[in-house]
């Protein structure tokens, strides 16, 4: 089990990571849909396999290859179906309309959350080794206490720059949506790091695709924005990906 200091010195290696990963995936939702984010940064497991391989994390195999080129094939789908998108599309819904190049802004962001992400993983497998070792409350409160402690000048910067004006939440459901949000990322970071100790960082990354059709759905009942059947078939088409790296890497367990 390490430490105290070995764990604040762990944070502190991943509190960076962890904040470009978690921004870029929140801040693609203000170009992209929802679906799209999720699509598109549920190709971490592309990276975590080759990060993964480089680390002697992962077994590289061709069936997990193929897996890789299917879900690459799935995203250029996608943003095909993203890119291509008329201003007047019905099918938009609620949904904000968006150029092609703030739509393209949204996909990118959400594309290098997927490699940080991979990043992440990777590492953080490879420092800690299993769950033994470190206390996950201890290791998540340490991440948080040096991002308060390293970015609160951010918000300083952007004010004076008028890119973001600072003030406080302007009413009780906003208070609501952060704290909700809030506890939901903590619990699902919390679970994730387990299971990734647990397991692999590609088993875990490829558990988290199941929220590609979910997002779909949501999306059609919230925001009444119902995709295109090329794009179910990319959502598709990354899913089985997924799914077909996951059976190769529980082949590689039992052997």
């Amino acid at each position: 089990m390490l430490n105290f200091t070995e764990t604040a010195k762990l944070s502190l290696e991943f509190c960076g990571l962890w904040f470009a990963a978690n921004y870029l995936v929140a801040a693609c939702l203000e170009y992209t849909s929802v679906a799209s984010s999720t699509i598109l940064t549920s190709t971490s497991s592309i990276w975590t396999l080759a990060f993964g391989v480089i680390a002697h994390v992962e077994k590289f195999s061709f069936k997990k290859l193929l897996g890789v080129v299917a879900s690459l094939s799935g995203i250029i789908l996608i943003s095909t179906v993203d890119l291509s998108g008329k201003d007047n599309d019905e099918s938009r819904g609620q949904f904000p309309h968006k150029s092609q190049s703030e739509i393209a802004l949204g996909d990118s962001m959400a594309f290098a959350s997927a490699i940080m992400y991979g990043l992440y993983c990777v590492v953080m497998k490879k420092r800690i080794g299993n769950e033994d070792r470190v206390d996950m409350p201890l290791f998540f409160g340490l991440v948080g206490l040096f991002n308060v402690l390293f970015l609160w000048p951010g918000f300083i910067v952007l004010h004076f720059l008028r890119i973001e004006t600072f003030e406080l939440p302007p009413s009780g459901k906003i208070w609501t949506i952060i704290l909700l949000n809030s506890l939901f990322s903590f619990v699902s970071d919390y679970c994730w790091a387990y299971a990734m100790l647990l397991t692999t960082p590609l088993v875990v990354t490829v558990g988290i695709s199941m929220t590609i059709p979910l997002s779909l759905i949501g999306q059609m009942i919230l925001s009444s924005q119902y995709s295109s059947s090329l794009y179910w078939v990319g959502a598709l088409i990354v899913l089985f990906s997924f799914l077909l790296i996951n059976h190769e890497s529980k082949e590689d367990e039992e052997v």
